[in-house]
């Protein structure tokens, strides 16, 4: 009796050891990928950022490099145009969703604010129309007031 005694304490000794190395093992993956996650919304941000922002210096050099008498001049605005409203709704999607990461506690904010709370109020300024009050992005305007306030 006293030998089934100590060996189920060895087991469960056991068991609980094995058991803590599992956590702690599973916590340090668990922060590895949420850092995975978040270099993921950055990278896709970045590529939505940097394709804005190249459609509006297309449209831009359109306007100043094209000849008033060329035939097809206002259908190439109108397609850059569309293209940079594409562009425009495709980043301030992606914001969005940061946002709402953000608000839900998916992603730390003191991870964010530093980098980004410039960013977004600039966003913000120069897009007044995006961001009036019946806006779809409430989560970016949300995230704004909030960071803009602190």
């Amino acid at each position: 009796m006293l030998w089934y005694n100590i060996l189920s304490l060895a087991f469960s000794a056991l068991a609980i050891i094995i058991s803590i190395i599992v956590v702690i093992y599973t916590n340090k993956n668990h922060r590895i990928e949420c850092l995975k996650v978040v270099l993921d919304i950055e990278t896709e941000m970045n590529a939505r950022k940097l394709e804005f922002d190249k459609t509006s210096k297309e449209v831009c050099l359109l306007n100043i490099t094209s000849d008033a008498n060329e035939n097809n001049r206002d259908e190439k605005i109108e397609i850059l145009g569309n293209y940079f409203e594409t562009t425009k709704e495709n980043y301030f999607n992606s914001l969005d969703r940061l946002c709402y990461c953000i608000d839900k506690k998916y992603l730390a904010d003191k991870d964010w604010r530093s980098e980004y709370r410039n960013m977004l109020r600039d966003t913000i300024e120069a897009f007044p129309d995006d961001f009036n009050a019946a806006s779809a992005y409430r989560n970016i305007k949300k995230i704004n007031e909030l960071w803009q306030s602190n």
